[in-house]
């Protein structure tokens, strides 16, 4: 869009028109002004061209997003429709008898070759005694008469 408007304002004013005579001498400078006239028309076009291309996107875009929104809205209503169908009273299903409240079994899997079976004894978790110094807290602080250094002070 710059170009084009800076080639327009080439062709439009005399002034440019006159010093890129006097740059390129008399045959030469006709030939460059004709050659800007034809790549302003050119871009001008390809300009034109492209804003039609998108506005026809545009326009097919939208075009295909209602539609989606009219098969959305049908399905919406025919979930409605099937849900209204299933709550109304004196429609029963019977449940197939082998459905009815029939528990599900849990089959272990089958440890992998090499390792070392599961007994089905769990390790209790570590007790204060099996923990070093540093994990278990104090429970006492270090001098009887004083809180402890992150307590907030008293007032």
């Amino acid at each position: 869009m710059v170009y084009l408007l800076l080639a327009l304002l080439f062709i439009a004013l005399p002034g440019t028109r006159d010093s890129v005579q006097s740059m390129f001498g008399g045959e030469r400078a006709d030939f460059w002004f004709t050659m800007t006239v034809i790549g302003t028309v050119l871009l001008l076009l390809e300009l034109l061209v492209e804003n039609v291309n998108s506005v026809a996107m545009r326009r097919d875009i939208t075009r295909h997003e209602s539609k989606v929104n009219e098969l959305k809205a049908k399905l919406y209503d025919h979930q409605i429709d099937q849900r209204d169908r299933d709550v109304r009273p004196g429609n029963t299903t019977a449940v197939p008898s082998t459905y009815a409240h029939s528990a599900p079994t849990f089959t272990p899997p089958a440890p992998a070759p090499g390792s070392i079976p599961r007994t089905g004894t769990s390790v209790p978790p570590p007790s204060a005694v099996d923990l070093p110094p540093s994990a278990v807290p104090p429970t006492t602080t270090p001098y009887p008469n004083e809180p402890y250094p992150n307590d907030p002070p008293r007032v």
